[in-house]
C-alpha cells in the first residue's frame, strides 16, 4: 500500500527564525472537510466583551465565585475567557496549582511585537486545562495570529480516540498569519486516532486549511514542551489534507522538545520552507495505529521526525529512539517532494526500521510535488547506533516492511536536472552490534535498485550480519570504514579502511541502559580514521561535537572530526612545517608535501641520524601513556624508530623496516615525579634513504593492567598458554626480546593461543606483541579472535624483533577474546615474547 505522507526539505538556518510583520486576518470559516474530519470542531464563541489593550486577565478555577478577571477577583471558568475577544498586549494568565476543565477558544489577535500571551501566575504547579475527553482541541485559534502560549499542563484523555489536539491553531483566512509561540508546555493523554490526520490529532497543531487563495504561516515556534501519550503525534505544522498545492509556511522552528510515547510520529512539516528542526528528544512512538471510521483518513505508517513537500528543511541535533512502528519506524525520514534537506547532527538508536527513511515519488491527488523525487538531501554528522531493531527498548514492534540504517522504500531518487540530484551520506557513524542482522543499505524493492547515490566518509562498525543492496546508477563509494564484518555486497571502495576505528565506548558502559549515547563514537588518538578522509566541499564547518570541518584539509572518518584527545601538538605535520617539534640532530628533517600517510604533509627525515622530537609537559607521575605513530622507510631494511624518553623510566621504542606505513604503539609510565616525557621519529644512523613519519599521538590510559597472563613466559611453561593446533610450540630459553624467556613455534601451522577474559563489553583494547622470524621474509602473525568480532592479527617477517600493535572491540555481549602468536608456514622456527592487553580509557 503506497503511503500518503508530506515531506519538506531542509538547509542550516539561523537558531531563532521568528520574523514579524502585520497582515490583515480573514473572516474565519470551518471547511466541511475538515468538519467530516474531526467530527465536531471548535470554532470560537462570539465575543460578549472587548479586553483593554495591555491588560492582564487572571484566571483562577478553583475559586467559589466567578469574578471581573483582576487579580483581586478572578474569573473561574473558561466560559469568561472564551466571551472575550483579546487586543494586542494583553495577557490571560492561570492560577498555578489549579485546573480548569473544558476547551479555550479566547476571541483576537495580537500585533507585530505586541503578543496576546497565555501563562500562569503565583507559584506551584503548571495551571491545568483538562478538556475531559471532549472532541476537539484543548486550545483553540482560529484565523488568529501573534499569541504567546505557554507554562500550562493540558490533558484530554478519553476511553476511546476521536479527533482530539493540545493546541490548534487553524488559518482559513485566504492569506498569512504570522507568530503562533508554544514553550515549556506539558501536553499528555490526547486521545486522537493514531491513524488520523496529523494537525487535528498533536500535542501541538497548526494547520492551513484548503482555501482559494491558499492560507500558510510565517513564524511558527514551538519550543522546550513536554509530550508524553499524544495521539497522533507531538507537533503537527501542516495543510488539513492531502492536496495543498503550493503555498509554503515559512519559518517554523521545533526545538529543545521533548516526546516520549506519542503514538504514531513525534515531529512532522507538511508544505514548509525554511524549517528548522532543533535539539529535540522523542523516544517510544508509533505504537498506535487506530484509524477514524472508514471514509476518513488512515495512515498507520510512522516515523520519528519527517517532512514533504518542503523546501531548504534543517534537522539537527536531535535524538530518536526505540521508535516501535512496524511500517516504517524509523528515526527520521525524508518523504516526497523535498529540496534541499539537511539532516545532521542528529543521535538515532534502537529505532525499528532504521535511521532513516528515504521516500520516492508517488501520484496524490491535487498535489503536484508529490511527483517529484526529493532533491538536495545531505545526510552529515549524523550517530546511528543499533537502529533497525528495538532490542534493549522497553516496548517492540514487529516489522511489516523490513528495516534498514538507511532504508530506502523503493529506488534513490534522482532529480533530473537539479545541481544535487545525487542524495549526499557523509561524514556519519553507523554503528550494528553483534547479534543483529540489520542492513547497512536497504531497500523494500530488493538488494539491487535504481538511482544512484554518494556515500563518502562514513564510518561503518558493523558486528552484525546486514549487508547492502546495489544501484543501477552510477554511486560514489570513497573513504569509508568498514569494519567488523564484510558481507559479499560491502561496496567496493579503493580508499576505504578497515582497522578497528578505535571508538571510545562503543559498547553500553551504562547497565541501567541499551546505548551509549553520541560521545561513545569519538575516537582515540591513535584511530585510523583520523585525517583519513576526502575533502567534500560545502560541508557544514562543523563535525557532530562542534570541532571544526576544513573546506581544504582532509576529515576524519565519520561524525567525529576531532584529534582524539592527542597530548602532541602538530602530530600529522599538516602545519606545513615541524612546528611544536625540534631537531634531534645535526642532519635535518623536516615536514614536506609528500609520502603522507593521511592528509597532506609528513615527517621526512634525513638518511642517518635525523629525526625530531617533542617534549609533553604537564603530565601526571606515575601515569601511564600510549604514543602511537606511523612510520616507513625508503629503502627496505633501514630502520625507523617511534620513542619515548625522559619520562622518568627507561627509554622505549618501536623500530620499523617496512617501505609501507606500518603503526608503532609505545606504552610508557611516567616516574613517581616526572611530569614531562619527551617522544620521537629518529631514522637511525647507517641508512642511505629518508625516513618518514606521520599521524603521531600520545594519550593517558585509565589503567595500565595488563589483561594477559604471563605475558613474557617468564614461567618457562607454556601454561596458561595451550597449542593452536597439533604442531608443537614451547617456551625457549633462547632468542628471548627480554627477561629469559619466549615463545617458539613449529616451523608452520603452529602457534600458542591464551584466552583473556575479565574484558569489558563493548570496549577499545589494545594488543601489542613482539615477532621475529628464523628465517628471514617468513611470518609470525599476532592476533585476536573470539571478541565479538572479526579475527585481526598482524604479521611481522625480520630476523629481529618488531612489534605488531592490534586494536580491537569488544562485542556488546563479549568479555573475552583469545589472542595468540601463529607462524602459518616456512622452513624454521617464529618466536613471539611480551604480550599485552590495555584497554583504553
Amino acid at each position: 500500500m503506497k503511503r500518503r505522507r508530506f515531506g519538506s526539505p531542509d538547509r542550516p538556518v539561523p537558531a531563532n527564525r521568528r520574523t514579524g510583520g502585520r497582515t490583515r486576518t480573514g473572516t474565519p470559516r470551518v471547511l466541511a472537510l475538515l468538519a467530516a474530519l474531526t467530527g465536531a470542531l471548535l470554532v470560537p464563541v462570539t465575543a460578549t466583551s472587548a479586553s483593554a489593550a495591555g491588560a492582564s486577565h487572571y484566571v483562577d478555577c478553583s475559586a467559589t465565585s466567578n469574578g471581573s478577571g483582576s487579580s483581586a477577583s478572578p474569573w473561574n471558568s473558561l466560559t469568561s475567557v472564551n466571551g472575550t475577544t483579546f487586543t494586542a498586549g494583553d495577557s490571560i494568565l492561570f492560577k498555578a496549582g489549579t485546573t480548569c476543565t473544558g476547551q479555550l477558544s479566547p476571541g483576537g489577535s495580537g500585533a507585530s511585537g505586541s503578543d496576546i500571551t497565555i501563562g500562569a501566575y503565583g507559584s506551584g504547579a503548571k495551571p491545568v486545562i483538562d478538556a475531559a475527553g471532549a472532541t476537539g482541541a484543548v486550545i483553540h485559534l482560529l484565523n488568529q495570529q501573534y499569541w504567546d502560549i505557554g507554562g500550562l499542563e493540558l490533558i484530554d484523555n478519553a476511553s476511546s480516540p476521536a479527533y482530539r489536539s493540545g493546541v490548534l491553531a487553524e488559518n482559513s483566512s485566504g492569506g498569512v498569519l504570522h507568530h503562533i509561540r508554544v514553550h515549556d508546555m506539558y501536553i499528555h493523554n490526547i486521545a486522537g486516532y493514531g491513524g488520523g490526520w496529523y494537525s487535528t490529532n498533536a500535542g501541538v497543531g497548526v494547520q492551513t486549511d484548503h482555501t482559494t487563495p491558499v492560507s500558510t504561516w510565517d513564524d511558527v515556534v514551538v519550543e522546550n514542551n513536554t509530550f508524553d501519550h499524544v495521539d497522533r503525534i507531538a507537533v503537527a505544522v501542516t495543510p488539513d489534507a492531502d492536496g495543498q498545492g503550493t503555498g509554503l509556511t515559512t519559518n517554523t522552528v521545533i526545538r529543545g522538545n521533548t516526546m516520549t510515547y506519542d503514538g504514531a510520529d513525534d515531529i512532522l512539516v507538511v508544505k514548509n520552507d525554511g524549517a528548522l528542526i532543533d535539539g529535540n528528544k522523542a523516544g517510544y512512538g508509533g505504537a498506535t495505529s487506530t484509524c477514524p471510521p472508514s471514509g476518513q483518513y488512515c495512515n498507520g505508517a510512522s516515523a520519528g521526525i519527517w517532512m514533504s513537500g518542503s523546501n531548504d528543511t534543517v534537522v539537527q541535533n536531535n535524538e530518536v529512539y526505540c521508535h516501535v512502528n512496524g511500517a516504517d519506524g524509523t528515526g527520521f525520514d525524508v518523504d516526497w517532494g523535498n529540496h534541499d534537506t539537511t539532516f545532521q547532527y542528529n543521535y538515532s538508536h534502537q529505532n525499528l526500521g532504521g535511521f532513516l527513511l528515504v521516500m520516492p515519488p508517488f501520484t496524490i491527488a491535487n498535489e503536484p510535488t508529490s511527483t517529484v523525487p526529493s532533491d538536495g538531501t545531505v545526510v552529515r554528522y549524523n550517530i546511528s547506533e543499533n537502529d533497525g531493531s528495538n532490542s534493549g527498548c522497553p516496548a517492540s514492534g514487529t516489522q511489516t516492511h523490513g528495516g534498514g540504517v538507511l532504508h530506502f522504500v523503493g529506488g534513490v531518487p534522482n532529480q533530473s536536472g537539479s545541481a544535487s540530484a545525487v542524495p549526499q551520506f557523509y561524514n556519519n557513524t553507523f554503528s550494528v552490534r553483534d547479534g543483529l542482522s540489520t542492513p547497512i543499505l536497504y531497500s523494500r524493492s530488493g538488494s539491487s535498485i535504481s538511482g544512484a547515490l554518494s556515500f563518502q566518509n562514513n564510518a561503518v562498525f558493523n558486528y552484525g550480519s546486514g549487508t547492502y543492496f546495489t544501484t543501477t546508477g552510477s554511486s560514489t563509494y570513497s573513504h569509508n570504514l568498514f569494519y567488523g564484518n564484510h558481507p559479499s555486497r560491502e561496496p567496493a571502495d579503493t580508499a576505504k579502511v578497515t582497522s578497528d576505528p578505535e571508538f571510545r565506548n562503543p559498547g553500553n558502559a551504562d547497565t541501567s541502559s541499551a546505548y551509549t549515547g553520541r560521545n561513545a563514537y569519538q575516537v582515540h588518538a591513535s584511530s585510523p580514521v583520523i585525517r583519513a578522509g576526502a575533502v567534500i566541499s560545502a560541508n557544514g564547518g562543523l563535525d557532530a561535537f562542534g570541532n571544526t570541518v576544513s573546506a581544504t584539509a582532509a576529515p576524519n572518518i565519520g561524525a567525529y572530526n576531532g584529534t582524539g584527545g592527542t597530548l602532541l601538538g602538530n602530530g600529522g605535520f599538516e602545519t606545513g612545517s615541524s612546528s611544536s617539534w625540534t631537531q634531534a640532530s645535526g642532519s635535518a628533517a623536516s615536514a614536506t608535501a609528500a609520502n603522507s600517510r593521511t592528509g597532506d604533509y609528513a615527517l621526512t627525515t634525513g638518511a642517518s641520524g635525523s629525526g625530531v622530537n617533542q617534549t609533553l609537559s604537564g603530565l601526571s607521575p606515575s601515569t601511564t601513556y600510549l604514543l602511537t605513530g606511523w612510520g616507513k622507510v625508503a629503502t627496505a631494511g633501514e630502520t625507523l624508530a617511534i620513542g619515548a624518553k625522559g619520562f622518568g623510566g627507561t627509554e622505549t621504542y618501536t623500530t620499523l623496516a617496512a617501505t609501507a606505513y606500518a603503526q608503532a604503539a609505545v606504552v610508557f609510565t611516567t616516574g613517581a615525579s616526572t611530569t614531562s616525557a619527551t617522544v620521537y621519529c629518529w631514522k637511525n644512523a647507517g641508512g642511505t634513504g629518508a625516513g618518514y613519519c606521520d599521524d603521531l599521538a600520545v594519550e593517558r590510559l585509565s589503567s595500565a593492567g595488563n589483561a594477559v597472563t604471563d605475558p613474557g613466559f617468564e614461567t618457562g611453561a607454556l601454561t596458561p598458554w595451550t597449542q593452536s593446533t597439533a604442531t608443537a610450540s614451547s617456551v625457549a630459553s633462547s632468542d628471548a626480546r627480554t627477561g629469559t624467556y619466549a615463545l617458539r613455534t613449529g616451523a608452520s601451522a603452529s602457534g600458542a593461543a591464551q584466552t583473556v577474559t575479565g574484558l569489558a563489553a563493548g570496549a577499545s583494547y589494545l594488543l601489542t606483541g613482539w615477532v621475529k622470524s628464523a628465517t628471514a621474509g617468513e611470518e609470525v602473525a599476532v592476533g585476536v579472535k573470539g571478541f565479538g568480532g572479526t579475527e585481526t592479527y598482524l604479521r611481522g617477517s625480520t630476523t629481529s624483533y618488531t612489534q605488531q600493535p592490534v586494536f580491537f572491540t569488544t562485542g556488546a555481549s563479549t568479555t573475552s577474546a583469545s589472542v595468540y602468536c601463529y607462524k602459518n608456514s616456512g622452513s624454521a622456527a617464529g618466536y613471539c615474547d611480551d604480550f599485552s592487553v590495555l584497554k583504553l580509557s
